[in-house]
């Protein structure tokens, strides 16, 4: 039987990611049940998440460069297969005792730890298999791997756990993880870029593995609309995360704890990011990415963050809708630019950086949100409060306020980045800049004696 190649080839793979992607989800979601369960603690949950952060940040300089010395099928399939067996081991535990709470932390490091491999691998992946005008279309994909399985998951999760526990989600999320593995078996992927040749004078297994870590650091960092671009991502994770912390608060707060409306708006959302990944995947490929993105950031700040500062569950749909609904905007042409403008031989290097520098920004704002939240901004929006004359009027001075107003800044704060990067040359004019497969910046000729310069 022929294997799949090109397009259908990477659609192949991709389906079985995301049926792979659901099974982890409704594994999230069981263990989230079963620490708060435990625990009754809302920090022990949080400290699931972090937990994972902590340990994709950790280990992606690692993967960085091992992507780039392993094949990129074999990388795949041997984080595919590692989180697979952690979940199996977790089923096991479960099956023959009862899991204790650290080792529920230790799974989600471990799937965090694989995390690392499988993300810059998938991006180093699609652009060997797909010709450069299909990169947006395949990253929109991509993306719909983070909107979808939030709507499936939970409706098929917390069915299974109430009638046959944590152990039937396992197993689901075990067997979605084999037929992964299995597309990538099925499909035809392109020879691995040809890799740096290792001489004796290159030095010892450690002096060449230091040198191959600093590689994709410098390589960005010479580069000035790469800096540039990255920053603007960095600030853009921060401040997306600080609003998806505390929108499921904000809600419960506004609401007389209402687990319904959090729902609602969640899945309206989640909607929203499944829409645009749709609409993403069919739009012609663009010269203009870099301003579609900027366009992207300026919705999600406005209409995705300011306008949780209102009340109302429609208005808070509304908010999540085009806050989600941005993003494959934002992570598409984003991904396609790197893919676009980097060497295929370098790019496991290159995006395990990305990866660990946006992942940084992430936890640093689930903890700025908390601080702010609950020591500065609600007691700042009492009535009375410092806060309550300046921002009363719109988000009122009641419970929740103090994190309606938390929404307002950083949605502003996304707008101000978003006009910045139209602002500063280095990153509106980086698709110019920058050559295709990678190179030295191409540096604007200088202006004729005589002429004004180009604008």
């Amino acid at each position: 039987m022929k294997r799949a190649s090109g397009f259908a080839g990477f659609t192949v793979m991709w389906s079985g990611q995301m049926l792979s992607t659901v099974g982890t989800r409704m594994t999230n979601f069981a263990i989230g049940i079963s620490v708060f369960q435990q625990t009754h603690s809302a920090l022990s949950v949080t400290l699931l998440t972090f937990v994972a952060f902590g340990a994709t940040v950790a280990f992606s300089p690692i993967a960085g460069v091992l992507i780039d010395r392993w094949s990129r099928r074999t990388t795949i399939i041997a984080a595919d297969v590692g989180s697979a067996a952690v979940t199996l081991a977790l089923l096991g535990v479960y099956v023959f005792g009862d899991p204790q709470l650290w080792q529920l932390y230790l799974v989600n490091f471990l799937t965090g730890a694989f995390l690392a491999f499988q993300v810059p691998a998938y991006g180093a992946a699609i652009t060997l298999m797909i010709e450069k005008g299909g990169y947006t279309r395949a990253n929109a994909m991509m993306g719909l791997l983070r909107a979808a399985p939030y709507v499936a998951a939970p409706a098929i999760a917390a069915p299974l756990v109430s009638a046959f526990g944590l152990a039937a989600v396992l197993a689901v999320d075990v067997v979605s993880a084999v037929i992964a593995i299995v597309t990538v078996y099925a499909v035809t992927l392109p020879p691995d870029p040809v890799r740096e040749p290792v001489t004796p004078a290159d030095g010892t297994a450690v002096t060449r593995f230091r040198r191959d870590f600093a590689v994709g650091f410098t390589y960005i960092a010479r580069r000035p609309p790469l800096v540039g671009l990255l920053s603007v991502m960095i600030a853009i994770s921060f401040l997306s995360a600080l609003g998806w912390v505390l929108f499921p608060p904000l809600i419960l707060a506004r609401t007389g704890d209402s687990a319904n409306a959090v729902g609602i708006v969640q899945v309206v959302g989640a909607i929203g990011g499944t829409g645009a990944g749709v609409l993403l995947a069919m739009l012609k490929p663009t010269d203009k990415k870099i301003g579609r993105m900027l366009v992207a950031i300026l919705v999600l700040g406005v209409l995705g963050r300011v306008l949780f500062g209102f009340e109302g569950i429609w208005v808070w749909s509304v908010a999540l809708f085009f806050g989600w609904g941005a993003l494959p905007f934002i992570d598409g042409y984003n991904q396609t630019i790197w893919q676009e403008k980097t060497p295929p031989r370098l790019q496991g290097r290159i995006f395990a950086v990305v990866q660990m520098v946006e992942n940084i920004a992430s936890p640093l704002a689930y903890l700025a949100a908390g601080l702010l939240a609950d020591d500065l901004l609600e007691p700042a929006m009492r009535s009375g409060g410092w806060l309550a004359s300046v921002f009363g009027p719109v988000t009122g001075t009641g419970p929740g306020s103090g994190i309606a107003v938390l929404f307002i800044v950083s949605g502003v704060g996304a707008a101000v980045v978003a006009l910045v990067g139209f602002l500063t040359p280095a990153i509106r004019n980086a698709e110019s800049l920058l050559p295709d497969g990678g190179g030295e910046v191409v540096e604007p000729a200088p202006a004729a004696p005589g002429t004004a310069p180009a604008r």
